[in-house]
């Protein structure tokens, strides 16, 4: 199954968006309540096609493992699908083909993930089949072994054979251990290969149950119908009484900077500045800091395309990587190819140079608004799709931030100053929060 992680992706082409769409709120669709034991169920009312998305989360992912236990978050995830008391290996996924419907997962560091887009008529079918698979996973030897060389190989192709994927691996490693988001969502091969059925019996049994999951049910649905459905087929799931998984830190020395040698024809600079884990009391700040990257890094017109790029001819690409909500302390990341005989060191120097409090203070008003329109234009796109709008809400959800939290984000936006901005940047990319890696052809 994928592995999905959250990008935060800004496009520019909708900048003139009608106000009555501008205007769309969640909290316009959305109903939540739980049942008594304690499952939460998100609503989320689109009838604008006859599909449905249902879709079940649970509240564990890769920064809950351990070293020794990495990746165990996703070959259970895989295993969901090989078979339960009452259904074959691959049954699950053959009854959603023959209503015509997708369904896939997704293994993140913070949720697990499952979904099925089908005609509202199959929803109860749905829902049925997530109930078993909650509480009646039947996990095989012959099964495991085969999907461990699934894993195995999807590691080798997204990790093993990928410098750019491998050399992430190794910031996020440097920069927390085998720790929360250090801990690489596919594991470690040698991890891979030491899972044991009882591990996954394990994890299943202390992570798979009705209070610790959310369901998200977005689309055309009858809104009575689908809360009958739910009381009847998760309602009488019990939680099993088990001790929340403890791990200790593990101990690590991050290195202020280190070069990767690899299978790369060009050099390129990754520079990473630590960022604390999300605080609903700095909210306001880390939205500025979205404005901010927004301006660095929003599209063809964005301050380090034109200067890095069009201008000085110093890079080939730019790009930076940050996630607004992330539930442990994480990295914003600016990677880019240094242009020609341009050293990594003299590219370094001049996105810093982008980044100094001389470059930052120059920031306009113009540039500011111009930001506020393609963030606010970008919110429309949660919208677009009855699987979107599940996403939207399941990756906040789980994380323990409110979904209402999709709606006051443009005002909020809207709200934020210049000065707000320019002091944003100044706080997150300050030089003592900053590690440096350098990807070079291998020698």
């Amino acid at each position: 199954m994928r592995i999905i992680s959250h990008i935060f992706i800004v496009t520019t082409f909708i900048l003139f968006v009608p106000m009555a769409y501008s205007e769309i709120k969640f909290s316009d669709r959305v109903e939540t309540y739980s049942l008594e034991n304690g499952l939460k169920v998100v609503l989320i009312e689109d009838t604008r096609s006859p599909s449905v998305v249902n879709s079940i989360w649970y509240k564990v992912g890769s920064s809950d493992e351990q070293a020794g236990k990495t990746g165990i978050s996703h070959i259970l995830e895989h295993m969901m699908f090989k078979g339960t008391d009452n259904l074959e290996p691959g049954e699950f996924s053959l009854i959603v083909k023959k209503m015509g419907g997708t369904e896939n997962a997704f293994t993140s560091k913070d949720f697990t993930g499952y979904f099925q887009k089908v005609h509202m008529s199959d929803l109860e079918k749905c829902i049925e089949l997530e109930s078993d698979r909650m509480q009646n996973l039947r996990l095989q030897d012959k099964e495991l072994k085969s999907e461990i060389e699934v894993v195995k190989e999807e590691r080798r192709l997204r990790t093993d054979d990928n410098p750019i994927s491998k050399t992430f691996e190794k910031i996020m490693l440097n920069a927390y251990g085998m720790n929360e988001y250090g801990i690489p969502i596919i594991g470690t091969m040698e991890d891979i290969n030491s899972i044991t059925k009882e591990d996954l019996q394990n994890w299943y049994d202390l992570y798979y149950q009705p209070d610790n999951a959310i369901v998200i049910i977005a689309g055309n649905f009858n809104s009575d119908e689908v809360k009958r459905y739910l009381q009847r087929y998760y309602g009488s799931i019990k939680n099993i009484e088990k001790d929340k998984y403890k791990t200790g830190k593990n101990d690590f020395q991050p290195k202020p900077s280190f070069t990767v040698y690899d299978k790369v024809s060009k050099p390129i600079l990754f520079l990473s500045f630590i960022k604390p884990k999300f605080n609903k009391d700095k909210m306001k700040e880390l939205y500025a800091l979205d404005l901010f990257i927004e301006i660095m890094d929003g599209g063809y017109s964005s301050r380090l395309t034109k200067k890095l790029i069009n201008d000085q001819k110093v890079a080939l690409d730019i790009f930076i990587s940050n996630d607004t909500f992330n539930q442990h302390p994480n990295l914003i990341i600016i990677g880019g190819t240094p242009r020609g005989d341009i050293s990594p060191d003299d590219f370094k120097a001049s996105v810093l140079n982008e980044l100094s409090q001389q470059s930052i203070n120059k920031i306009t008003i113009n540039e500011l608004n111009n930001a506020k329109a393609r963030i606010k234009a970008n919110s429309v796109y949660k919208f677009d799709s009855v699987f979107y709008q599940a996403m939207q809400v399941g990756m906040l959800e789980t994380k323990g931030i409110s979904w209402e939290n999709l709606d006051n984000y443009s005002s909020i936006v809207e709200s934020i100053t210049l000065d707000e901005v320019l002091k944003a940047g100044e706080i997150y990319f300050s030089n003592d929060r900053l590690l440096t890696t350098v990807l070079r052809p291998k020698k």
